[in-house]
């Protein structure tokens, strides 16, 4: 499994969901009902679009990348300006201590 996408917009993550789906790439997104009710009544929560198959990443983000704005997927991972950990381009969020990419 690998994370390819972490958003706190699961409408966008089931579009991207729905073109994965189509070229029949398993894939899943995980805490999307946790992220909706979250939002509800907490505030924003990220979701993630996850690939079932590490080998399908290449074809995955080849796909998606019509469908990106300007910024939203970096080339390259990222290192956390507070915690030092390292984490996946499309994360907008460091997965260990919530401090944001650009922070």
């Amino acid at each position: 499994m690998r994370d390819l996408i972490t958003s706190i917009d699961s409408t966008r993550l089931g579009f991207f969901k729905s073109i994965l789906d189509e070229a029949e790439i398993a894939c899943f997104i995980r805490n999307e009902t946790t992220a909706q009710l979250t939002n509800i009544f907490i505030g924003p929560l990220q979701a993630t679009l996850c690939l079932v198959n590490d080998h399908d990443y290449e074809q995955a983000s080849t796909l998606l990348r019509p469908h990106q704005t300007e910024g939203t997927c970096a080339a390259e991972e990222w290192l956390c300006p507070v915690c030092k950990e390292s984490n996946p381009a499309s994360f907008e969020l460091c997965w260990k201590c919530q401090t944001a990419q650009h922070e």
